[in-house]
């Protein structure tokens, strides 16, 4: 067993940990930057001393549900790792089921940018796009593992977020695009028919490219995207590419919006039953 060294910012909050095993360390470690454990703290309701185990241990799946998949991953090693009993994870989350949903609500979370970082300090519109941009690439680029689960669960769908109510509140990245939209197209600077939705797929399709591709890139292409002017390079490709596509002299499509919108009204609720 190894002593957590906290990050100062936690030591500051009154926050303290038993000890953990390596492995365990290792986990957090990935998971948690400077921001990367203050966001864990915001978004999770981690207050110092207050149900410790219980989000360590969501962090640890986190970790282990993106590397390994949600059929190979075992409860008992997130148990050992997160210094928990087996039962204590029945405890504080039902099953292996609700664990998965826990730790995919903490991988959104964790691709959502701090408010601050997406604060405008500018009314030019192009400035504004530019910092907000930027801020949810750097995010992406910060939480790989986050990336990795989310994608995984597009692919393989164990927590049927189809048909699910939403897993997190992502509404202030939209309704910050949503006001430098507005601010841009009114004053000229951007096209109509362009939504908020819209500049989202293409920042977040392309941010995720770097950690779902890098083997390929890397074998067909000769191309490391994860290297440091790669992950550079692509930021500045991604805000490029939603510059061009919003001052484009396109024709207009005749719409608001690419993208259509559903209603989450009718969906199911069921991977929240606490039963």
């Amino acid at each position: 067993m190894h002593g957590f060294d906290l990050h100062p910012h936690l030591r500051q909050t009154g926050y303290t940990c038993a000890p953990f095993s390596g492995n365990m360390v290792t986990s957090i470690a990935r998971l948690t930057t400077v921001e990367g454990f203050a966001r864990v703290t915001d978004d999770l309701d981690f207050a110092p001393n207050n149900n410790q185990s219980e989000d360590i241990a969501t962090a640890v799946a986190l970790e282990h549900f993106a590397r390994y998949g949600y059929d190979e991953t075992r409860l008992d090693t997130i148990a050992q790792e997160s210094a928990i009993s087996k039962r204590m994870i029945h405890y504080y989350f039902g099953d292996k089921q609700g664990l998965y949903v826990r730790a995919l609500q903490l991988a959104i979370k964790l691709l959502r940018p701090l408010p601050q970082a997406m604060e405008l300090d500018s009314t030019v519109p192009v400035d504004a796009v530019v910092k907000v941009v930027e801020a949810i690439v750097d995010q992406m680029a910060s939480h790989p593992m986050a990336v990795r689960m989310v994608v995984l669960e597009n692919l393989f769908g164990h927590a049927n977020m189809k048909n699910a109510t939403p897993l997190a509140d992502q509404s202030s990245i939209v309704l910050q695009l949503d006001k430098i939209l507005m601010l841009g197209q009114d004053s000229g600077a951007f096209r109509p028919g362009v939504s908020a939705l819209d500049v989202y797929a293409i920042i977040s399709s392309m941010s995720m490219f770097r950690v779902t591709n890098p083997a390929t890139f890397a074998n067909l292409y000769a191309t490391d995207l994860r290297s440091e002017d790669n992950t550079a390079g692509m930021k500045r490709l991604v805000v490029d590419a939603v510059l061009s596509f919003l001052t484009s002299n396109m024709q207009p499509h005749g719409a608001m919006s690419y993208l259509v919108q559903e209603n989450h009204a009718d969906r199911d609720s069921s991977i929240y039953d606490e039963s």
